[in-house]
């Protein structure tokens, strides 16, 4: 409420739905450019029917197109860097230019080719970066393949480096991996995958951590994290504060201080876990000092073998016990 002294409350009411015409005029002003905006954006979203479905028939608000589109990028020294191809280019007033099917190719100073991307779509930014979304393959001149999935993933066109910042999925031949973002070097078979992690493997093991690095130079599958992690397989939950998983053979180390969860209640703390997952296996064990604590027995001993599958632990080396 507004109380007015020493005028004339009619005049006073003018004025004010003055102003707030006028205010109003400016506010429909600015919401009809946002409206239009909008609805250019929700138009070109109709285009597709998910990810990696795009029915390009429904693109006609482009104001440039170009089939087979090629286009070669090169640095301060005249040097090859990029070589872009999509079958289809458009080019919009509004939005960043589409590429439909695109292939792109990174060289290094040497003029060899780094790595090849393959996707359904991206879109080419005003500064020469390249931004992927939903299924991406990279091919590595060393002859390793990355298959994912991103919601959105960039090509620095000046270091060659991808980058997301947003949620990414990266499929191996036998795991998914989920992170928060991603960053790739490209002088460098590794890929450093940032915040929450969660790794599902075909076996049914889930392994959550925090700033993976997956490192595949010399032919290697190198797994590894220095935060804490908890392992769940075969009703057993165990946390460690870091992982190490060599993929080619199928060990799982989990670090340092060590405690695993039994589905029974069952609780052994130790150090340094090693699991082996090789034909279907999951075998647990370590040379460090054990605790085993159970409902009924309390149990130290150096060194522990333990078959999660057949539910048999196997405890060894000056092993001390207290029954109840």
């Amino acid at each position: 409420m507004v109380w007015c002294y020493g005028v004339d409350t009619t005049y006073f009411i003018v004025m004010i739905n003055f102003h707030l015409r006028r205010n109003l005029l400016v506010v429909v002003f600015i919401i009809v450019p946002i409206g239009i905006v909008w609805l250019f954006i929700t138009l070109v979203s109709s285009m597709f029917t998910s990810d990696d479905n795009i029915n390009t028939d429904k693109i006609t608000n482009y104001i440039e197109k170009i089939d087979n589109f090629a286009l070669q990028e090169f640095n301060s020294k005249q040097q090859l860097v990029h070589f872009v191809e999509a079958k289809n280019y458009f080019n919009f007033k509004q939005a960043p230019a589409l590429l439909i099917e695109p292939t792109v190719t990174a060289y290094n100073e040497k003029g060899e080719e780094s790595y090849t991307m393959t996707s359904k779509r991206a879109n080419y930014l005003g500064n020469g970066d390249i931004k992927f979304k939903g299924k991406v393959d990279i091919k590595s001149n060393t002859g390793i393949v990355y298959k994912m999935h991103a919601k959105e993933l960039s090509v620095n066109t000046k270091t060659s480096d991808l980058i997301s910042q947003r949620e990414i999925t990266y499929f191996d031949e036998h795991s998914k991996v989920l992170a928060e973002g991603m960053t790739m070097i490209e002088t460098k078979d590794k890929m450093q995958l940032w915040g929450k992690i969660s790794i599902s493997q075909d076996g049914g093991q889930e392994i959550f951590t925090r700033d993976l690095t997956i490192d595949q130079s010399n032919a290697q599958k190198h797994y590894y994290s220095k935060r804490d992690t908890t392992y769940v397989a075969d009703g057993n939950k165990i946390h460690a504060q870091g992982v190490d998983m060599n993929m080619n053979k199928n060990l799982v180390k989990l670090l340092n201080t060590i405690k695993i969860l039994q589905k029974s209640g069952s609780i052994i703390n130790t150090k340094n876990l090693v699991i082996n997952q090789s034909n279907n296996k999951e075998i647990y064990s370590t040379k460090e000092k054990v605790h085993y604590q159970s409902r009924t027995v309390d149990i130290h001993s150096t060194g522990m073998h333990f078959n999660a599958k057949a539910k048999k632990v196997k405890l060894t080396g000056g092993v001390i016990g207290h029954y109840e």
